[in-house]
C-alpha cells in the first residue's frame, strides 16, 4: 500500500449534496457538495474536496485544525473581533483550533481541505 496519495481537485464521481446546518446558517441557503474524503489515523485526519454556493454561516473550529486551498470562487472569512479577510481561487489559508467567526461565500467555491481532529483549543 502506497503512502503517497493525490488529491483530485475535480473528482469525476458525484458528490454528496446537502445544506448547511440551520443552527449555524446566517444568510442564504447554500447547497454544499462534498466528495468522499480520505480518512487517516482512525479518522483524526480527513483530506478531501468540497464546494458551496453563496451564503453566510458561523464557522467554529472546536478542537479542529483546517487547512484549505481554494480551487475556485471567492470567500470572506471574519474571525470574531477581527477584520474580514478575502480569499480568491488559488489562495491558501488555515484556521486553528478555537477559531470562531463567519464564513461568507461570495462566489461559488471549491476547496481542497485537510482537517485534523481531536486537538486542544488554546487557552
Amino acid at each position: 500500500m502506497s503512502r503517497l496519495n493525490t488529491v483530485v481537485q475535480h473528482p469525476a464521481d458525484a458528490p454528496e449534496e446537502g445544506y448547511i446546518n440551520p443552527a449555524i446558517l446566517l444568510a442564504g441557503n447554500p447547497l454544499l457538495q462534498k466528495w468522499a474524503p480520505d480518512c487517516i489515523a482512525d479518522d483524526k485526519i480527513k483530506v478531501g474536496v468540497m464546494g458551496g454556493e453563496p451564503g453566510t454561516n458561523r464557522s467554529i473550529k472546536d478542537g479542529v485544525f483546517e487547512f484549505c486551498y481554494l480551487i475556485e470562487g471567492v470567500i470572506e472569512l471574519t474571525e470574531d473581533g477581527c477584520e474580514p479577510k478575502l480569499y480568491h481561487a488559488g489562495d491558501t489559508f488555515y484556521m486553528e483550533p478555537g477559531y470562531k467567526g463567519q464564513w461568507r461565500t461570495i462566489e461559488t467555491y471549491k476547496k481542497v481541505y485537510v482537517c485534523v481532529y481531536g486537538l486542544d483549543n488554546p487557552q
